[in-house]
């Protein structure tokens, strides 16, 4: 998608695209199955789930996040109150998607460190077979050369590849923990 598509989907406000979400009431961001007191509870899994499409689509570049909410606020959801509950919920999924990268790649290096044993004992075996065998012989030295290489396969894909989208993930969390977040609500877009 082009950056021109970009700008019809998202305002620039200062500088920066901005995301916005409309609800009715401020519960309707957070998940009300969670019984943890308003500041460290999780928030609703739909508006976490449009917030991250929408900062993957924008991309690296800095963005913000406006909700608009049609009621005004109760005296104990204050917009700071509300902002900083939003920013420690994405600071709790970074360092969660943190640690997940860390035992990712523990776990791929021990995979690599057990296919390299895998790969190494079966080119012995493959080297004790003369290479001259044909028939059964020669098919299995070959099996065996490929086995091994096979074996470490996955854990090369794991190193290579795979750790990134958990790398990504968390970077996002991080850049939504830090974003700037503005409250609009009842009482102030009525004013």
């Amino acid at each position: 998608m082009s950056d021109s598509n970009h700008g019809h989907r998202y305002k620039i406000v200062g500088g920066k695209r901005s995301i916005e979400v409309r609800v009715r009431t401020v519960q309707q961001l957070f998940d009300i199955r969670d019984p943890a007191p308003f500041r460290d509870r999780d928030l609703d899994d739909d508006f976490v789930e449009y917030l991250e499409a929408s900062g993957q689509e924008i991309g690296g570049s800095d963005f913000k996040v406006m909700i608009h909410i049609e009621e005004p606020l109760a005296p104990h959801f204050e917009s700071e109150i509300l902002v900083d509950s939003i920013r420690r919920f994405f600071t709790y999924k970074a360092d969660l998607k943190r640690a997940e990268l860390k035992s990712f790649l523990k776990r791929a290096q021990l995979f690599l460190f057990l296919g390299f044993l895998v790969l190494t004992a079966l080119l012995s075996a493959a080297q004790s077979i003369p290479s001259n065998k044909e028939g059964a012989m020669g098919i299995l030295r070959e099996g065996l050369v490929i086995f091994g290489w096979v074996s470490v396969w996955k854990p090369i894909e794991l190193m290579l590849f795979d750790w990134y989208p958990i790398f990504e993930k968390s970077k996002l969390y991080r850049q939504f923990s830090s974003t700037e977040i503005e409250i609009v609500d009842g009482a102030r877009s009525s004013s």
